[in-house]
């Protein structure tokens, strides 16, 4: 054997140079794997979501015990986000939910200053998660309520606003006219709930959003 054949070995057989491009092949499959997996996720409604919306602030939503301490998710405790416009003549916004009872009907609330508004019911998907895109040209209940009725208000001067999430108890069909004891006027709102009665607040505001509607200027009320 000659002895200087490049890379001899034990029984005379050279050892093969180092294979850079099947190693390369062999990596980037599971790169593009993951790659496409996280394209998948991304594409679905309140899977993951964008870490910045642009002109759009963000407010957490959580689920909290009788004592209205957070529950982690961790401990079973569902999670929401909402991002919306801070000012402008309507009012954006998107809230996302997840962790929430699969295939149920929830309302999504807003307490407005000193009103409160239930503007619509969305259900969850299989995995519980839940979505809503809206835009809303004044504070006004979107399904029915009950003696619980506040008229609408227009969006104009500044507003402290909070977002929650309860369950739909309201029968899932029908519709009624809408008014509380102290309003003699109301409106016909249409129900689509679950038909329980469960009313039951599942999440919460982690901090309070402000918005000013048109016309508005100062501070918003505390």
């Amino acid at each position: 054997m000659d002895s200087t054949t490049p890379n001899a070995g034990a029984g005379g057989r050279t050892t093969p140079p180092f294979p850079v491009r099947e190693l390369l092949r062999v990596l980037l499959i599971p790169l593009i794997a993951v790659a496409v997996f996280v394209l998948l996720m991304r594409s679905k409604p309140g899977t993951l979501e964008s870490l910045t919306r642009p002109g759009m602030q963000r407010v957490g939503l959580v689920q909290k015990d009788a004592q209205f301490r957070p529950i982690p998710p961790a401990d079973g405790g569902a999670t929401g986000t909402v991002w919306y416009s801070p000012s402008g003549p309507k009012l954006s916004f998107e809230l996302h939910a997840r962790g929430l009872k699969p295939n149920r009907r929830y309302l999504i609330e807003l307490g407005v200053d000193d009103a409160i508004y239930t503007v619509a019911s969305r259900a969850t998907d299989d995995d519980g998660e839940l979505a809503i895109d809206t835009t809303l040209t004044s504070f006004a209940e979107g399904v029915c309520v009950g003696p619980n009725y506040d008229p609408p208000r227009p969006l104009a001067g500044a507003h402290v606003i909070r977002f929650w999430v309860k369950g739909d108890g309201n029968p899932s069909s029908g519709s009624g006219r809408e008014h509380s004891p102290q309003f003699t006027e109301g409106q016909d709102l249409p129900c689509t709930g679950n038909g329980d009665g469960d009313y039951k607040y599942v999440l919460l505001e982690n901090e309070v959003a402000h918005y000013t509607g048109p016309g508005g200027s100062g501070d918003p009320p505390s």
